[in-house]
């Protein structure tokens, strides 16, 4: 997850958006959320240790502001300011946007990973290329945040990935996002969607102007291009035993919250995963990569969150949209709260 926010074009970072969107999130299932970067001291009384007992909305676990700067004695500056808030993992970026940034210097993100380490946080890492994620690894990252997408992974990539047992996190909706939106999106007609989100807001993204730039922007083009890249490795590493972790990017402007969960789980279903190995991914996996206490399994000890279906996802991923009731902490996420 990463940033929330409220309207098509962002900003409006508030304890009150903070907690409207941590209850949509609770609508469509999602009882946890790990938010990997961008978060304000606005989110800090929402977090997990503030409130082990939902009042009817995820959990949240923060990355406060992502780490970056030209050297290392910029980065340590956001990191001792994310220490201080108390956050709960670091996240840096590690990515050129396709050539139109500068990307983060082994240098500087080597010391961010010792410090951070030092300090007892685990490391996020935000990347791109295949060659940057290797390294990464080597320098003792302990998540990847976003697929590979720039190549097919290869079996060296893949034994370094086990023998760190390190979990990937895909966020094929991530790509979806930037160019779904050069058409409008088959999923605007979707009553599950238009529970949570009414016309008004989509409204936007209706705009033919708008649409036009998406579909001539070069960089959209090339994460669509690339999104098979992306669902291909997910399908070799989730083969080869490599532990998956379910993640989104949402509640970043157009990545709609709750309802970009359910089209994560379906594009990992399209290519390859079994129901079983997503929801897994999602919840023990989650849990046990990212050091969730008591969460991630129905376990004696263990937080009492779940959700009940209608039908049985196991049969069809899609079948999580057939939601009856969502509990949180054992307590159910009152009726008038969830949207038919």
């Amino acid at each position: 997850m990463s940033v929330m926010s409220k309207g098509i074009e962002g900003g409006y970072y508030s304890t009150e958006n903070i907690q409207d969107n941590l209850a949509i999130y609770a609508h469509y299932g999602v009882t946890t959320v790990v938010s990997l970067g961008g978060d304000g001291p606005e989110s800090q009384s929402f977090r997990h240790v503030h409130d082990t007992v939902s009042e009817g909305r995820a959990r949240l676990f923060i990355a406060g502001e992502i780490i970056s700067g030209p050297v290392p004695e910029d980065a340590m500056s956001i990191i001792g300011k994310n220490d201080r808030m108390g956050v709960d993992i670091m996240k840096i970026r590690v990515d050129d946007h396709l050539g139109t940034a500068t990307k983060m210097s082994e240098e500087v993100y080597r010391a961010v990973i010792h410090r951070s380490h030092d300090l007892g946080y685990k490391i996020a890492t935000h990347m791109y290329y295949l060659e940057d994620a290797r390294k990464l690894l080597e320098s003792g990252t302990d998540f990847l945040a976003h697929s590979v997408r720039d190549e097919i992974v290869d079996a060296d990539f893949v034994q370094l990935l086990k023998e760190k047992n390190i979990g990937y996190c895909p966020t094929l909706t991530r790509e979806l996002s930037t160019f779904v939106y050069g058409d409008t999106a088959g999923f605007f007609t979707d009553p599950f969607f238009l529970s949570e989100y009414d016309e008004a807001m989509i409204e936007p993204l209706k705009d033919p102007e708008r649409q036009r730039r998406v579909k001539n922007s070069k960089s959209a083009q090339t994460y669509k291009q690339q999104l098979p890249t992306a669902m291909a490795n997910l399908k070799i590493l989730n083969d080869e035993g490599v532990p998956i972790l379910f993640g989104t990017d949402s509640g970043v402007a157009t990545r709609f919250m709750g309802y970009f969960e359910h089209l994560e789980m379906e594009m990992m279903a399209e290519a390859g995963l079994t129901s079983m190995q997503i929801i897994i991914s999602a919840t023990k996996n989650a849990a046990e990569y990212l050091n969730l206490k008591d969460l991630g399994t129905l376990t004696p000890g263990h937080w009492a969150d779940f959700i009940i279906l209608e039908s049985n996802p196991l049969l069809d991923i899609r079948n999580f949209r057939q939601i009856e009731s969502v509990y949180i902490g054992g307590r159910q996420v009152p009726k008038k709260q969830l949207r038919d």
